[in-house]
């Protein structure tokens, strides 16, 4: 087997993302084969399993370098000098689009991958959620302390928002036409309510 140097490891590692990142877009988790990716990358399947130890490995990676990606944007969003009332819609359509605008991040969401990858990798999943989880909770301490939100259980305001964005799972079944209109509207409820409570 051919020995990479650090440039090439990185080309190769570059390579699986980006046409790793494609195929999975294109055919899904379940439908794409490793040797579909390595065709698609110009490497043998050992140069792969250098690695990656499964298919399901490099689209776990793939998910964590979007959503820190997507983390990134959001942190910037709450440095800026908004309102609460701004923060909370700002917030709330930046999740929904930052999704609706990555094909990776709709088929994550949509298609079942999470459950699949949960099956597949437990213990990874299992501390990606509990690292999703710990963000939010710090995110919105930080905003209970600067008086942005209710002194609520930061658990249970996760858990509001985390329902909200649970939404576009019910796309279809609301309709495509109306869909926008729910969206906002539930939106502006959970932003009055939540306000509501820190008044």
């Amino acid at each position: 087997m051919p020995k990479f140097t650090e440039n090439e490891k990185e080309q190769i590692r570059q390579d699986l993302f980006v046409k790793g990142r494609e195929i999975f877009i294109k055919y899904g988790l379940a439908k794409t084969s490793i040797d579909e990716i390595i065709r698609e990358c110009g490497i043998a399947k050992g140069t792969f399993y250098k690695f990656f130890s499964s298919k399901e490995e490099l689209y776990f990676e793939i998910l964590i370098n979007e959503v820190e990606v997507r983390e990134t944007v959001l942190n910037e969003l709450f440095r800026e000098n908004l309102s609460s009332r701004e923060l909370l819609n700002s917030f709330f359509h930046f999740s929904f689009d930052s999704v609706d605008k990555n094909p990776f991040l709709q088929s994550a969401f949509q298609n079942d991958e999470h459950e699949k990858l949960t099956r597949k990798l437990p213990a990874q999943m299992s501390e990606f959620n509990q690292n999703n989880a710990k963000r939010g909770i710090h995110a919105v301490n930080a905003l209970i302390n600067q008086g942005m939100l209710p002194k609520e259980d930061p658990r249970v305001i996760v858990g509001i928002m985390q329902a909200v964005m649970s939404l576009r799972l019910h796309k279809k079944d609301i309709g495509d036409d109306i869909f926008p209109i729910v969206k906002d509207k539930i939106i502006e409820f959970v932003i009055e309510g939540l306000l509501k409570e820190k008044n």
